[in-house]
């Protein structure tokens, strides 16, 4: 027997005498999505590439108009079970700290009344709210567990790029205060986007989104991506390899697996995503949405070293696991100033910022609640203003 199939089967048999010794957190039935939209960014920031986005490949997009959406009263069952299941998974020692009534409601009025001051807006910078979704299948929305917010500042010459943490505690409009990823799942697109503008202040109408199984596509036919791996983070991605490629038909979890070495590693989809999903290396969330937009930088890096024909070619196919609400109209409006995109510099940070924010128990669950005021001048003055983290 080759050397290399008496390793793998060793590899198989540690890992599976490991995890009868300890449980990984990992659901094989739970499917997770990243907390983005790696699609758009392509689309808007990889220069020529719009010069030869056609009107029939922009009919691949699943363009939905926000009049199209409802905002749900409540969730289908089969989706509550879905987020039950999240919840388990996800619970990471996100443990908050027991308020009063009176303080819970000191809490709300201070969020609500956020939705009562006017939020920023600038003609010079585009907002976009990339959205990677939560959902075993298409039956109901899903949970945005993967929120940046894009700040495309044509003025400056800038990109920034801006983690919203799926925790924040926040009041979603018909239907209450709750952890800022149930947004999508009652309202979708536009329901997300009018509780980002209400909360942080900051005028966002569109967003672009697709589910985890969106997103495994999206990587291969980019033609996969280079990513620096370290050991523990390709012990971890390889469990979620395993636990993944149950889901996928006709996938071995174990023709998938990351060199145990780690190192700079390209990755094909399902080991980009697993890399990205990775929560039990460094801070757990904090540190998982580091990673995710690490993976949106290598990405844009891949497309920029394509030619026109070779991105256009697999712009079609990319553009069918997108869901957005950006008018073909507005797309062919940015189409001048997109080349100048391809230089423009980046910068990206993360909502909670570190040591301005509290974490509450709402109802058994931990809820990160930011400090507002220095919070919002702080990422107020990161879009719109000098750009510093």
């Amino acid at each position: 027997m080759p050397r290399n199939r008496d390793n793998r089967m060793e590899r198989r048999d540690s890992y599976e005498n490991e995890n009868k010794k300890k449980k990984t957190g990992m659901n094989t039935k739970k499917v997770f999505a990243i907390s983005f939209c790696i699609v758009l960014g392509l689309v808007f920031i990889s220069g020529g590439l719009i010069y030869k986005l056609g009107h029939d490949m922009y009919r691949s997009v699943n363009y939905v108009a926000d009049e199209e959406v409802k905002v749900l009263e409540t969730l289908p069952e089969a989706a509550l079970e879905e987020i039950a299941e999240a919840e388990t998974a996800e619970d990471d020692g996100l443990k908050g700290e027991k308020v009063s009534d009176d303080e819970l409601k000191s809490i709300h009025d201070q969020i609500s009344s956020l939705a009562s001051q006017e939020a920023v807006s600038d003609d010079d910078i585009y907002n976009v709210l990339l959205v990677g979704l939560d959902r075993r299948d298409k039956s109901w929305n899903g949970n945005s567990d993967s929120m940046m917010l894009v700040s495309i500042d044509k003025k400056d010459n800038r990109v920034s790029v801006v983690s919203l943490m799926r925790d924040t505690y926040v009041d979603i409009p018909e239907v209450g205060y709750q952890k800022l990823n149930y947004a999508y799942a009652y309202g979708a697109g536009p329901l997300l986007c009018e509780t980002v503008t209400n909360t942080y202040n900051i005028k966002v109408d569109r967003y672009a989104a697709v589910d985890f199984f969106d997103l495994i596509d999206i990587i291969d036919i980019i033609g996969g991506v280079s990513l620096e791996i370290s050991p523990k983070e390709a012990e971890v991605a390889n469990g979620y390899i395993l636990d993944m490629c149950t889901l996928i038909e006709g996938e071995d979890g174990w023709d998938h697996q990351i060199p145990a070495e780690g190192g700079l590693v390209r990755c094909d989809g399902i080991q980009a995503v697993a890399f990205a999903r990775n929560r039990f290396v460094g801070n757990s969330d904090y540190e998982r949405t580091e990673r995710q937009r690490y993976l949106i930088q290598q990405l844009i890096a891949e497309v920029k070293q394509m030619s026109v024909a070779q991105m256009t070619e697999k712009m079609q196919a990319i553009l069918e696991h997108v869901t957005m609400n950006i008018p073909e109209s507005e797309i062919w409006a940015m189409i001048p100033e997109l080349p100048e995109m391809l230089n423009y510099e980046f910068a990206m940070d993360r909502v909670p910022y570190d040591g301005m924010y509290s974490i509450i128990d709402v109802n058994g669950q931990g809820m990160l609640v930011p400090d507002w005021e220095p919070t919002l001048e702080k990422l107020h003055d990161f879009i719109y203003g000098s750009g510093e983290n």
